[in-house]
């Protein structure tokens, strides 16, 4: 079986693509974080919106681009593999290369009084 290997910078490109299409009448900003720590290895995602879907709706939708899951019994961290079809047919496996995915909306907008 073909593996498929997306990288951080195409993954925030089809996470904005996948939530457009879920969610048409919501702005997103999606965007790679900013690196927390010294290695680089480790990449996420923030996801902000304002008003919309419930943070429940959008971490269902894109825990299918998370590529690590946590065990909260042993506090390992989980490499994660998804499945998708080619345009030829064929089963093949999808690795993104994303460590999680940081959602923060709804935000309340700020008014002025």
């Amino acid at each position: 079986m073909e593996t498929v290997f997306v990288t951080a910078d195409e993954a925030v490109e089809r996470i904005s693509i996948s939530l457009q299409a879920h969610f048409p009448e919501t702005v997103f900003a999606v965007r790679l974080e900013d690196p927390v720590t010294e290695r680089e290895d480790i990449c996420g995602i923030d996801v902000i919106w304002v008003d919309g879907p419930d943070r429940d709706q959008v971490e269902d939708l894109l825990d299918g681009f998370q590529g690590v899951s946590w065990d909260p019994k042993s506090g390992n961290l989980l490499s994660r593999m998804h499945h998708a079809v080619n345009t030829q047919g064929e089963l093949v496996r999808v690795v993104y290369n994303i460590d999680y995915i940081f959602c923060d909306g709804p935000v309340e907008a700020f008014t002025q009084n």
